[in-house]
């Protein structure tokens, strides 16, 4: 049971990437003094972002991209999600640690 537990911690702990969104978009991921920048480097036919399409996550829980403006940034019970107008993309599994404590949480 204690083996399951450290797996299953090790799963949802902040990682630097790469990150995969549901839609299969692969993404790098380095972290900087506003936040953290998402770039994506691989995608599945479905996916709405190209390879080299950037996603600036802030320390505000806000975000930007230069195709989808303004938006912003969660953490969820079960990830991460990063909105846009038009745009929605969950990590699942997944965890970014670019702020401290419980901010950016819904």
């Amino acid at each position: 049971m204690s083996l399951f537990a450290m797996i299953f911690a090790g799963s949802v702990a902040a990682q630097d990437g790469p990150f995969r969104s549901h839609d299969g978009t692969v993404f790098s991921f380095a972290q900087n003094q506003h936040g953290g920048v998402l770039t994506s480097i691989g995608r599945q036919t479905a996916a709405q972002l190209d390879v080299g399409d950037v996603l600036y996550l802030g320390r505000s829980c806000d975000a930007f991209s230069t195709e989808f403006g303004d938006g912003s940034w969660s953490r969820t019970n079960m990830g991460f999600l990063v909105e846009f107008p038009g745009l929605r993309l969950g990590f699942p599994d997944q965890a970014i640690d670019i702020v401290p404590g419980n901010r950016c949480r819904i």
